[in-house]
């Protein structure tokens, strides 16, 4: 006579299944809420954007006590130092090569420098040449924004490390200042496109999206939840169940 099937939910431990599972389920849950960080972060620099755009732009002198300038609209009045341009190297827009073209501006009524970028330019794919920048004279007015990168460090590439105009990976301020006899705004600006000497503007607000942020961390949690399940498997007879009922 054949024993009775046991059709209650039993517990059949499986050691190594919930050793990987505890190992892996910290990672998977840290890795979603910080997508989630991220998100909240990119989501409060979309405001901070929009509200100092409403806002519009102060003169640059008012600024130099100020801490908290990252998209602030500004405006300067002075002249274009053209003689001692700086070339951002391989920054892409649109799948194509090329440079940000950064030149030092006297303001008018100090003895101040600002490093203003002025946009994206193609380049020489053969890198033996750079591109001809237009040389802006006299005193202008330029409109633009204040860019405050979180960190930087100064790299020169190989092919011109000095001399001008110069050819640079990345930026660091407090070092170029070293170039000029004059002090140097700690920040860059982001020139208009409607103001003189610019080219192609390629900066975004924020480089990937909330909404992406939060779509990965979706993923990140149901991994977690796919491997809870798999472990409720590993560790019980319910797959066992589900099959005998069938």
């Amino acid at each position: 006579m054949s024993e009775p099937k046991n059709n209650s939910l039993q517990l059949t431990p499986d050691w190594r299944a919930t050793v990987l599972a505890l190992l892996l389920m910290p990672v998977l849950l840290s890795l979603g809420f910080w997508q989630l960080d991220r998100a909240a972060e990119k989501r409060q620099l979309q405001l901070l954007f929009q509200q100092r755009q409403a806002n519009g732009p102060v003169d640059i002198e008012e600024l130099f006590a100020v801490e908290d300038l990252q998209y602030q609209p500004v405006r300067l009045r002075g002249e274009f130092i053209n003689e001692k341009k700086l070339f951002l190297d391989n920054r892409i827009y649109r799948g194509r090569f090329g440079y940000e073209i950064m030149t030092p501006f006297k303001l008018a009524h100090t003895q101040m420098l600002v490093m203003v970028n002025r946009g994206w330019l193609a380049g020489d794919i053969s890198r033996r040449s750079l591109p001809e920048i237009n040389t802006i004279t006299g005193t202008v007015e330029l409109n633009g924004e204040i860019y405050v990168p979180k960190s930087e460090m100064l790299r020169l590439s190989q092919q011109q490390n000095s001399g001008w105009p110069r050819v640079l990976q990345s930026v660091n301020i407090s070092q170029l200042e070293g170039e000029f006899n004059l002090p140097l705004f700690p920040y860059r600006v982001r020139l208009n496109p409607s103001s003189p000497g610019s080219y192609q503007p390629n900066w975004v607000v924020v480089n990937l999206q909330p909404e992406k942020h939060t779509a990965y961390a979706v993923q990140w949690f149901a991994m977690t939840a796919t491997l809870f399940a798999i472990l409720f498997l590993a560790n019980t007879n319910c797959w066992a169940l589900i099959k005998g009922h069938k």
